[in-house]
């Protein structure tokens, strides 16, 4: 092989027009032989899907959606394909339709997974320069602001278009969450799980007509981004209160009983309740596991141990100092607690091994 015959670039395309060809044509010229194009099941321009199968040659395959089903299926429809028959290739570079990346970046992109094929490439765009559509910036800088507050990543654009991975990374992106937009947030979400370096590069920042072409719906589309993140904020608030209401219960009988450390006690009764609750709901509803109960229980037992524990002994130790309300010191400290436990949960306890359920 040589140039780029080992890279396979990836578009998903829904009622484009001129700008695919254009961007066809770069791709070729810059030494890329290899191209997915996916026809989203668009219902106007789809001439261009012919032309552009006459302009590239062979090289290219257009794989089409009878009706539109989102961006992320379409990604998932070229990744099967890929997986299916580029085995002999080291990866994939995903890129818009509508002209939002210039060849340069692209072709930097694809550099970046050569040398660096164990690596998820991004190319993120800087959403601090003038000229940047309101929706966009607002939009990116939120859900920025959500990864780093929730887990720990520091990703400077979430819904960049523009990424390469190699081909074992592809075989589990096919089956992560996610038919439309928010595929881009379950996909980042799987490379924190599995520990997978992220290599961000800079990347020009071109909209046309203020972004007019973007089929994102700011309201919709933003619900499914941070659907996984509501769920298991959904989740965790109400294992929150069930575990407030019980400690406040068992606090109120153990106190008057005069038990020692009933602070620690309650805490652990009330965790025991409100960690049986948690673990079914996130583990079917919010992180969607496929392991064994036995397997992710212990893991998820062992969380609630350490959980409770260090809620328990802070909260009692802030007692002691303060000699304040002991639930108000409860909700102080478990809040803390709270977003640690979602990254744990998410990169650990109900992480992906390779074992299947059966029958649980």
């Amino acid at each position: 092989m040589h140039g780029y015959d080992n890279i396979v670039i990836i578009i998903p395309a829904y009622n484009p027009d001129e700008k695919l060809l254009k961007h066809l044509r770069n791709i070729k010229e810059a030494g890329f032989r290899r191209v997915l194009l996916v026809n989203d099941g668009s219902e106007k321009n789809t001439e261009i899907f012919v032309c552009a199968e006459k302009e590239f040659g062979e090289g290219l395959i257009v794989l089409k959606h009878s009706v539109n089903l989102g961006q992320g299926r379409a990604y998932k429809t070229a990744l099967n394909y890929y997986i299916e028959n580029y085995g002999d290739t080291l990866g994939v570079v995903e890129c818009d339709a509508d002209g939002q990346h210039h060849i340069d970046d692209v072709r930097r992109c694809a550099d970046l997974l050569i040398h660096n094929p164990e690596k998820f490439i991004l190319g993120v765009r800087n959403f601090d320069q003038k000229g940047i559509p309101f929706r966009s910036r607002f939009g990116n800088k939120l859900t920025n602001f959500m990864f780093r507050f929730f887990c720990g990543m520091r990703i400077k654009d979430t819904q960049t278009g523009l990424k390469g991975f190699p081909y074992e990374l592809a075989k589990k992106l096919i089956s992560v969450q996610g038919e439309r937009y928010e595929y881009a947030t379950s996909v980042l979400l799987e490379v924190n799980k599995g520990n997978i370096p992220i290599c961000q590069f800079d990347i020009q920042t071109i909209y046309i007509n203020n972004n007019e072409s973007s089929h994102f719906n700011p309201l919709i589309d933003s619900l499914r981004i941070y659907s996984l993140l509501l769920k298991y904020l959904i989740s965790a608030l109400s294992a929150f209160i069930i575990d407030i209401v019980f400690f406040s219960v068992f606090v109120a009988i153990l106190g008057r009983a005069q038990m020692e450390a009933y602070i620690v006690v309650s805490t652990y009764m009330a965790k025991v309740l409100s960690c049986t609750y948690s673990f079914f709901v996130n583990r079917k509803l919010v992180f969607h596991s496929s392991e064994k109960v036995g397997y992710s229980g212990w893991k998820y037992l062992l969380l609630c141990v350490v959980q409770a524990s260090l809620s328990g002994f802070i909260t009692d130790r802030l007692f002691l100092c303060l000699h304040y309300n002991e639930v108000l010191l409860k909700i102080l400290v478990d809040s803390v607690l709270f977003f640690l436990s979602f990254t744990v949960q998410q990169k650990w306890v109900f992480a992906k091994t390779g074992e299947s359920e059966n029958g649980n």
